[in-house]
């Protein structure tokens, strides 16, 4: 994985800040607001909002956008990444309990009707510098 500033991810044209006009279309974006704000007994790993109300997804999704830094995973894809000072959600894992979360995931920013966020724990994150300017990452 390779990290970047918020300022670097931007200039370097990684991303692209969108302003969708809802962040749960009755389609894609709707089925992930349900799956990352109510628990439910799913394979795999599930991060889940605490606080699961619409207003407060919405706020950890532009927080993220507005604050976060850029992760290019190992498959090219472009996340927004934001370490949260708070607690925001938990986990499941084959629908049992992992562990608390304390930041938050924001995948296919680029993309206005599929946007959507998740928890994530933050010690799933490397420490690193941004790749363009070596300011220490996550921030």
């Amino acid at each position: 994985m390779h990290y970047y500033c918020h300022a670097c991810g931007v200039l370097l044209g990684l991303w692209k800040p969108v302003a969708p006009l809802t962040l749960t279309d009755p389609t894609y974006q709707l089925g992930k607001y349900f799956k990352h704000t109510v628990p439910a007994s799913v394979a795999g790993l599930n991060g889940v909002f605490t606080a699961p109300g619409s207003e407060t997804y919405a706020r950890y999704i532009v927080t993220t956008i507005a604050s976060g830094h850029v992760q290019v995973d190992d498959c090219g894809r472009t996340n927004i990444v934001w370490v949260a000072s708070e607690q925001t959600g938990i986990q499941y894992k084959g629908g049992v309990f992992v562990g608390a979360t304390d930041a938050v995931k924001v995948v296919l920013p680029h993309d206005p009707a599929k946007i959507h966020g998740f928890p994530i724990r933050m010690c799933e994150l490397k420490a690193s510098r941004c790749v363009k300017c070596g300011s220490p990452v996550p921030v």
